[in-house]
Parts: structure tokens; C-alpha cells; sequence
């Protein structure tokens, strides 16, 4: 989920706080603190942790993709955010990010088959962490287990999991006042 980074920077001056500290009064990882600071990408738990830090609503926290006044990036630079975040199978992706890299991929793939079936199978091997790290996000954002992209091994098993990837985003649950 997508959350204002710049307010995080702000809240966390206001404190006085350098990254390390917040990441300690947050009980979260220094790394993750960076990530988030940089990318504005977070999960519903570090939101939850920074808003019990900073004492406000977590919904605070959070960008409303229908009022926020950010476009979507385009297809490019999610391409190559994707091939930067290889390692990163926490986070989430959204429909937009998946889709485009799925898309990529098929195209490199075609390409690289009808060049020559080694390239392809030299290509497949090159984008198959960053796939299986897009896919991650993908049901993590999705409310859903990573372990479905198992399904893949299966026949017709790609359904199942497209299936799972075309599901929108999983709402925060609402703060009912307790943490």
C-alpha cells in the first residue's frame, strides 16, 4: 500500500528522531524505515507501528489513490522498479505493476523465442526471481498466501493463480481504537 513518505519525514523531524530511532520505537527493521521513506510503499503492519509511534490514525498515514494528486507511474519505470525491487517479496504491487510487468516478460520471452529457444530459456532463468518477487507483492496486496504461485508447477494451475493476481487491493481493517 501506498503511504505519504513525506509526512512520515516530517512527523519523524518533528520527534527529532533519526531513522534508526524511529525504526527502534517502531520495533521495525532500519531497512524498512528507509524503504518506506524512499518509496512510500509499506505494509498494513509498519503502518499500523508507525501510527502507534507517531499517536494518529493509521488512515492518516495512508495515500487515497483517488484524492491523492499522483499519477501512475508509467510502464517503463515500473518495469525497472520491479527489476530493482528483485529481492523484495514482502512489500505489495498493485493490479497496474503486475500487469505491466506480466506483459513485459510474455514480450521478452516471444522475442527472445523466435531470436533462438536458448535465449529464451536464458532469458526465462534471468527474469524469474524478479517474476516470482512481483508476484509475491502482488498477493500480498491481494490478501493472499505467496505460496499460490506453487500452482504454476501445475497444469492449468496459471489460472488459479491470475485469478488471485486480478483480485483488488485488501482494504486496511478500520482502527476500532485498540492496537
Amino acid at each position: 500500500m501506498k503511504i505519504n513518505a513525506e509526512l512520515i519525514k516530517k512527523l519523524r523531524a518533528d520527534k527529532q528522531w533519526s531513522q534508526e530511532q524511529l525504526a527502534a520505537a517502531c520495533g521495525l527493521n532500519l531497512r524498512t524505515i528507509q524503504r518506506l521513506e524512499n518509496t512510500g510503499n509499506a505494509s498494513i503492519e509498519s503502518v499500523r507501528a508507525l501510527a502507534a509511534v507517531f499517536v494518529v490514525d493509521a488512515s492518516v498515514l495512508i495515500l487515497n489513490t483517488e484524492t491523492s494528486d499522483v499519477e501512475a507511474p508509467n510502464p517503463l519505470t515500473v518495469i525497472k522498479d520491479c527489476f530493482l525491487q528483485f529481492a523484495d517479496f514482502s512489500g505489495t504491487a498493485s493490479r497496474y505493476q503486475y500487469g505491466w510487468f506480466l506483459v513485459f516478460v510474455l514480450l521478452v520471452s516471444a522475442l527472445a523465442e523466435i531470436i533462438s529457444p536458448t535465449l529464451r530459456t536464458f532469458v526465462t532463468v534471468l527474469m524469474l526471481v524478479p517474476f516470482l518477487a512481483v508476484g509475491s507483492r502482488r498477493l500480498n496486496d491481494a490478501g493472499q498466501s505467496v505460496w499460490w504461485q506453487l500452482m504454476y508447477l501445475v497444469p492449468f494451475g496459471v489460472v488459479v493463480v491470475w485469478y488471485f493476481m486480478a483480485q483488488p487491493a485488501k482494504l486496511p481493517e478500520q482502527n476500532t481504537g485498540s492496537i
